[in-house]
């Protein structure tokens, strides 16, 4: 190289070009990585008076009375974006919980429901009794005029589609399930419930929730740095099935304590044990002694007070329902907490707003129980299998709206607006559309995180520095170059993952591990090459250029069959495999750029510009 010449003259177009694209990258993957090293933003500063200031504390202060800690702070808030790596469960701690959706009982009490609304549309043409959904979800029901079972069959499949007709004896007509189409709607159930929980875990503004199905009737689902776990789980668990029933008056109100008794007496049941399994359980005893019509259950008004931090029931009402709800809570179209009461005290409670086609329901139940049709006038308002209020009706309501009130007595005015608030929010969310039940909780604390942290650390630099001494030991300074370039990837790796909002988890740094493997491999295969080429005859610049054309599409080759892997796990595996696929794929785009693209840039110049004799 004469004087004359500087030390990036003369060098091609082509390579210029290379270049700019090199460093518009570096400077993108600085940027984005940069806040993440740095740490929370919220341990930079503090908002304090300035007499409070420690000078050697707060080398700046900035605008608006926020004092930065450090002298770099202040710049990181100033120039650097706001995108951060978000960690994931393993590392950051947090929630998990699997949950198991009761998906059988959702499609019965479909199909139950189903029935009723077509026994009630052929009502004027024949009378239909005693409907049963049987454990294979085959149907039964008895007609008082078998020859007009046409009518009834017609307006089952009108209801739903989940059985068909199979034959009349006598008369009873026998359904049987479409078993494709109870797969499908078991699935539909599993579905919405994932859809449900996420709309819930929304409200909490949790970074990257995590939630999957596992196996046919679980949920799984995983909270990052979740602060407030008991609320959450009250929350996710909470099945808010909302529902509203005629009070039947086939029963005086009086003999229900009497009918309860015999029950339990027979039945074994202690008086203390008002839950609704037990509940149903007399229900279903009285109905087979005949106590109480097919259609009819009996329900419990429960009511508790809070004192001292403990809840205790106060008291228990029973009433006689009908057994199959009318009008259900997936036809809240909006709810919202208010106190409204139209007394003197406030009383907190959930406005209830109801979409169209529910809104014709519930003015039909208004109009049946105001005419007093085999009821008391009164409807019973239902969340989650316990009495709410069971309020007369003094004129049909039509349009759309009702109302739920709330809180124990003895319970704080807080408390009841939580309580309220936290109704609404399910409602709004959407109720349940099976019941679910908490089958495994587990709390990942922060410590554990930090470990994990530290170990995925540890590893990955133990690793990194092994494959930098390997390099430069048996490549000298084609060694040095494929180790930036490796430096390079991990900060492109990052930087995407903060630029997106991807969730770094445990098995996500283990492939960021293995991508700077498949880094460095990428660059022996081009400087195996190079060497190749010197064994048979070139120079050291010929060999170069050469080595790198004949390696690129072995590179390409390579790298996307690990890419088109890495997409399969993306694609099937669960959260923990593709957290791994995530920077697995992100690695192989950073690995293509950098092995070969910028390796090619820094060594071309090396060759051209400097004293290097050769390459590899």
């Amino acid at each position: 190289m004469s004087k004359e010449d500087g030390l990036f003259s003369n060098m091609p177009v082509l390579w210029w070009v290379k270049s700019v694209i090199i460093l518009i990258t570096l400077v993108f993957a600085v940027m984005y990585t940069l806040p993440t090293l740095v740490g929370d933003k919220t341990a930079w500063t503090k908002v304090d008076s300035l007499e409070n200031v420690v000078s050697d504390e707060t080398a700046l202060v900035g605008e608006n009375g926020v004092h930065y800690k450090k002298w770099y702070h202040r710049i990181a808030d100033t120039v650097l974006p706001n995108s951060r790596v978000s960690l994931g469960l393993d590392l950051r701690g947090g929630l998990h919980l699997v949950l198991e959706v009761d998906a059988d009982k959702s499609i019965k009490d479909s199909m139950m429901r189903a029935m009723i609304r077509a026994r009630d549309t052929v009502a004027n043409d024949v009378k239909v009794t005693d409907i049963n959904v049987l454990p294979d979800n085959s149907i039964t029901a008895v007609l008082s005029d078998a020859a007009k079972a046409e009518a009834f069959k017609e307006a089952v499949v009108r209801q739903t589609g989940l059985v068909v007709f199979d034959k009349i004896q006598g008369q009873q007509v026998l359904f049987l399930p479409r078993k494709a189409r109870i797969a499908e709607e078991k699935s539909r159930v599993l579905q919405q419930a994932i859809n449900t929980v996420r709309n819930r875990i929304d409200q909490f503004n949790v970074s990257e929730p995590n939630i999957f199905q596992q196996g046919e009737d679980r949920v799984v689902v995983q909270l990052p740095g979740m602060k407030e776990p008991d609320r959450a789980k009250q929350l996710i668990g909470n099945t808010a099935r909302l529902d509203f029933r005629l009070v039947l008056d086939e029963v005086a109100v009086e003999r229900l304590p009497d009918l309860l008794k015999e029950g339990r007496d027979a039945l074994k049941f202690a008086e203390t044990d008002v839950k609704p399994e037990t509940i149903a359980k007399i229900s279903t005893w009285l109905q087979e002694q005949g106590r109480i019509s097919k259609n009819a259950v009996v329900m419990l008004e429960r009511k508790y007070s809070a004192a001292e931090g403990k809840t205790k029931l106060v008291s228990a009402v029973p009433y006689l329902v009908e057994a199959n709800a009318r009008l259900t809570g997936d036809l809240v179209e909006n709810a919202n907490a208010d106190p409204n009461s139209g007394g003197l005290i406030p009383q907190w409670g959930v406005g209830l707003q109801f979409k169209p086609q529910g809104g014709k329901l519930f003015g039909e139940i208004t109009t049946e129980a105001f005419k007093k049709q085999k009821s008391t006038g009164a409807i019973a308002i239902i969340l989650d299998d316990n009495v709410n209020s069971a309020p007369h009706v003094n004129e049909p309501i039509l349009n759309g709206s009702a109302r739920i009130t709330m809180g124990r007595q003895g319970s704080t005015e807080d408390s009841k607006m939580q309580e309220a608030q936290d109704l609404a929010l399910v409602l709004r969310a959407g109720a349940l559309p099976a019941t679910v039940r908490i089958i495994e909780e587990r709390q990942v604390g922060p410590s554990e995180g930090e470990e994990n942290i530290h170990a995925g650390v540890l590893s990955s630099s133990v690793a990194t520095i092994l494959v930098v001494a390997f390099m430069i030991w048996v490549y000298g300074n084609s060694g040095i170059v494929a180790n930036l370039a490796m430096i390079f990837n991990v900060f492109i790796t990052l930087s995407f993952l903060a630029a997106f909002g991807a969730t770094l988890t445990l098995p996500g740094i283990a492939g960021i591990t293995l991508t700077l493997a498949m880094a460095v491999d990428g660059n022996v295969i081009i400087n195996e090459r190079i060497r190749e080429e010197l064994r048979l005859g070139l120079n050291a610049r010929q060999a170069f250029y050469q080595g790198y054309n004949m390696s690129f599409f072995t590179l390409v080759d390579a790298h996307l069959t690990a890419a088109f892997a890495g997409i399969i796990l993306l694609m099937y595996g669960n959260p923990a495999v593709r957290g791994f696929a995530v920077t697995l794929i992100i690695g192989i785009i950073a690995t293509l750029f950098t092995s070969y693209f910028v390796t090619e840039v820094i060594g071309q110049w090396l060759v051209e510009k400097t004293k290097v004799k050769r390459f590899a």
